[in-house]
């Protein structure tokens, strides 16, 4: 597994890329031939001289917290986990571990970042360079998230060498569906390793790395958290932090607190309320409480690198930019149009402003998730008809074409297949010269499908022939803590 800069090498993705990182004149230079299959774009680029950039007032700060994944492996076989470690140890045969290098090529954004965190997709202290790379970050809050089996004593000498500030601890206590699939064994084993980080701080003499746990919450241990909070004041553990599990098959959704979110909601609330009187810092997020829905926490806050680290991720969630990391610096990727465009979507406040995986998203707006999964029982299949269709229009049938891309918008439950089809009716708008037309479709296409790169291209250079959304408005602060 080796990923590349960008997938794009040939002249039209290079072409894409410049538009949408506000490099007209290169974008120009490349299509100055005859590339037929962005003529659109190229009589587009004849329309837009000596205009400004789309929502160029939507900069935005660098982001202050960088999340990033180091490892690709696991052996627990958590039954939630939604990475595939459910039932294999590793992603990929010959991709195991993000490489010094790589790593390297993130230092930029950590440079510019307030908290570093080494979290996500596999077990971090499976990753042999692990010690070096917190090392590199010294000087910044760094927190590294573990399920605690692999820790040793020497580990966590290591761990205190390199100044790590926290570690975090994922334990879920009495649950077949997360860490230990509610083995008594499993917990015994953590609650062992808390002790041996506390132990092994106090003979070194040193007051850090904190000791937090992270709890991930379904029906089966939400009665477990008043338990939880004693046994972290009595550990001595700084914070306990509170997630959902989110099921992705039939049998996690019955496990989920989702099957009934507004009565486990009140619960769940309840047993942070009375954790955070005791004394012991419990929260949701950044909040004391589990809303029915909230502005997102990670807008312009959080960037997540994931295996592929020339693609990052604007949360936890699959939101996904539709141009990767080059030789670009981090303000200018980070400021490019897709960026914009999403402070755009967020800065409405409206849910039909939102990218679809935002409306539903578990950690925005938990109670539309918790319909979303309850009521995903559509049988209706996409693709056969997409397929349909696309053969349709290469033979110039556009009637029945448009009547197929139609009936997928209407029926399908995959925000993907939607974009795709609404991405096709917005093109033959462009290339009818109904440009009006063609921005509404592709405002509906990237709502639905973000990472598409050429709706992005359209959309960006149609705003600004219709004059959309220019209006200077201040910078974009960063948010709050």
């Amino acid at each position: 597994m080796d990923h590349k800069a960008t997938n794009w090498p040939d002249i039209r993705g290079q072409a894409l890329r410049a538009i949408l990182l506000d490099d007209l004149d290169k974008a120009r230079e490349l299509l100055k031939e005859g590339d037929e299959e962005l003529s659109l774009i190229r009589d587009l680029l004849t329309k837009v001289d000596s205009k400004s950039p789309p929502l160029k007032h939507l900069t935005a700060p660098l982001p202050r917290d960088i999340l990033i994944a180091v490892s690709y492996t696991c052996g627990i076989g958590c039954q939630m986990c939604s990475s595939g470690f459910a039932e294999q140890t590793s992603i990929f045969d010959d991709y195991k571990y993000l490489s010094p290098e790589q790593f390297d090529e993130v230092l930029p954004w950590i440079d510019n970042a307030n908290l570093v965190v080494y979290v996500g997709t596999g077990e971090t202290l499976d990753s042999p360079h692990i010690y070096d790379f917190v090392k590199k970050t010294k000087g910044k809050p760094t927190t590294l998230t573990t399920s605690g089996v692999p820790l040793t004593k020497e580990k966590v000498k290591r761990l205190i060498d390199s100044n790590l500030k926290t570690i975090c601890l994922s334990f879920d206590g009495i649950t077949s569906a997360g860490h230990g699939s509610g083995s008594e064994k499993y917990s015994k084993t953590i609650l062992n390793r808390i002790d041996m980080v506390q132990a092994t701080k106090k003979e070194l003499g040193s007051k850090t790395p904190d000791v937090m746990i992270n709890m991930v919450l379904n029906n089966e241990n939400v009665d477990q958290l008043d338990e939880m909070v004693d046994l972290a004041i009595s550990k001595n553990v700084s914070m306990l932090l509170l997630s959902l599990m989110t099921p992705f098959n039939d049998d996690l959704l019955k496990k989920s607190i989702f099957t009934d979110f507004k009565y486990f909601q009140k619960k769940i609330n309840r047993a942070i309320k009375k954790g955070n009187e005791k004394g012991l810092l419990v929260r949701f997020g950044d909040e004391e409480e589990i809303k029915e829905s909230q502005p997102c926490p990670s807008v312009d806050r959080m960037l997540v690198f994931n295996e592929d680290h020339y693609l990052p991720s604007v949360c936890c969630g699959p939101i996904t930019m539709p141009i990767k990391i080059k030789d670009d610096s981090p303000d200018i990727y980070w400021n490019s149009f897709p960026f914009r465009y999403f402070r755009y979507m967020h800065d409405q406040g409206k849910s039909e402003s939102l990218p679809s995986a935002c409306v539903t998203c578990w950690a925005m707006h938990p109670l539309k998730f918790a319909e979303k999964v309850l009521h995903n029982d559509n049988q209706f299949e996409a693709y056969p008809l997409y397929l349909q269709a696309g053969e349709l229009k290469k033979n110039n049938q556009w009637g029945h074409a448009t009547k197929i891309y139609n009936t997928i918008i209407e029926k399908s439950d995959d925000p993907i297949w939607k974009g795709k089809a609404y991405f096709h009716l917005a093109e033959r708008e462009v290339r009818e010269k109904n440009y009006l037309k063609a921005y509404e479709l592709l405002e509906q296409t990237v709502k639905n499908y973000y990472e598409h790169q050429l709706a992005f291209t359209y959309l960006y250079l149609l705003m600004i022939i219709l004059e959309k959304n220019q209006q200077e408005e201040p910078l974009l602060q960063e948010h709050e803590s």
